[in-house]
């Protein structure tokens, strides 16, 4: 092993900053607290060669992360098989299946067939949901592990807010969001109109547009880097979240992520009744799953403005649980368990994962030769 202060070294190549939520949550994290070195392959001061391959050959293990494999890196992924050194390949969402409406839909499309061919190629996959080890399985024969998220619960941890004269939902998210937000639009109108000046709605990284000028509606800029995210929300005024979820395929595989960093964040929440909640949420125990319709989300409000003293059992249950079971610091062998099998292995290359890539090329080619000799004579 090539452990650095007898400590095995991970090497990891992901498209995202070290600093973002998917690195600390699935990498960053739990490798820390298991006294492991990470090097994050991103080269920061010279944009220009934004990843380096001379530090995989001080790694243990080398994991790739989410979309890092497309066209851009196919050389550098390359030369890391080469080396023979193990590799974990790691997912939280099923980036092969993203709908049509997704606002990354044209961007991620062209790294399909290289995840397709690291999917074939590494020697372990791990996922953070059964659904999404599922809906990989028929694209791989290598082995799938679901490697749940937990999560700093020290990072997040605050007591809940108490509530006097003014009532707070948070609902929180980026743009790719909006469909989501659909299910609960009406209903916050209603409540708006019940309550006028005793209910305000927190939009945490973007805003539905009917609310953006709403005087009850406030905004928050999205937070890029997890840590500072973490802070701001424990610091946010408000006494109940909206989790709604479309129930689509893609949804499906995504973790209970939000309803782990509000338990810890002291926030009680109603989450959409779909597999990454209904999974570990129990109704009215440690949250409100709710039906996807607008009359249940009105109901779930009006239960967490109105009922304080359930409000108040909800996230007591749940920041408990969550302490105890989804916590780094309770699950410190289990978060790291997949990639420690791999210590003092090879990799075991694989010498027909690479037909995605081929096919997706042909294609493009064909394409090409088309479009150059034989289409532009029928415009």
């Amino acid at each position: 092993m090539k452990c650095l202060d007898n400590k095995p070294t991970v090497v990891v190549y992901s498209g995202d900053h070290e600093t973002g939520a998917c690195a600390v949550i699935r990498i960053l994290g739990p490798m820390l607290a298991n006294n492991w070195n990470v090097i994050w392959s991103a080269k920061q001061s010279a944009p220009d060669i934004p990843f380096e391959f001379d530090v995989a050959r001080q790694a243990d293990v080398i994991i790739i992360q989410r979309q890092y494999p497309s066209e851009l890196t196919e050389k550098i992924l390359r030369a890391i098989i080469s080396l023979g050194i193990p590799i974990v390949f790691d997912l939280d969402d099923m980036l092969l299946d993203i709908p049509s409406n997704h606002p990354c839909f044209h961007g991620l499309k062209k790294h399909k067939p290289y995840i397709k061919w690291i999917l074939k190629e590494a020697d372990i996959i791990t996922v953070s949901t059964n659904p999404l080890k599922k809906s990989l399985s028929k694209y791989t024969g290598r082995p799938i592990h679901v490697n749940p998220n937990f999560i700093d619960f020290n990072l997040f941890h605050t007591p809940p807010k108490l509530c006097n004269n003014q009532f707070n939902f948070l609902v929180s998210g980026t743009s790719t969001h909006q469909r989501d937000w659909a299910l609960i639009e009406e209903p916050i109108v209603q409540i708006l109109k019940i309550y006028e000046e005793k209910v305000n709605f927190v939009f945490f990284g973007d805003t539905p547009k009917r609310f953006i000028d709403h005087p009850a509606v406030n905004f928050i800029d999205y937070q890029s880097n997890y840590k500072q995210y973490a802070t701001q929300l424990k610091e946010l005024d408000v006494h109940a979240a909206l989790i709604p979820l479309e129930d689509t395929k893609f949804n499906q595989g995504k973790s209970n992520i939000k309803w782990l960093e509000y338990s810890a964040a002291g926030i009680p929440g109603a989450f959409s009744d779909i597999t990454p909640y209904n999974s570990c949420i129990r109704h009215e125990q440690n949250g409100l799953l709710v039906k996807n319709n607008p009359d249940s989300w009105f109901d779930a409000m009006n239960q967490l403005i109105l009922d304080s003293e359930k409000t108040a059992h909800l996230i007591k249950n749940a920041q408990s649980e969550v302490r105890e079971r989804y916590s780094i610091e309770s699950s410190l062998a289990e978060c790291t368990s997949v990639v420690n099998s791999l210590l003092g292995q090879k990799h075991q290359r694989n010498i027909v994962s690479e037909l995605p890539v081929f096919q997706y090329r042909l294609e493009k080619n064909i394409t090409k030769f088309l479009d150059r000799h034989i289409n532009w004579r029928f415009k």
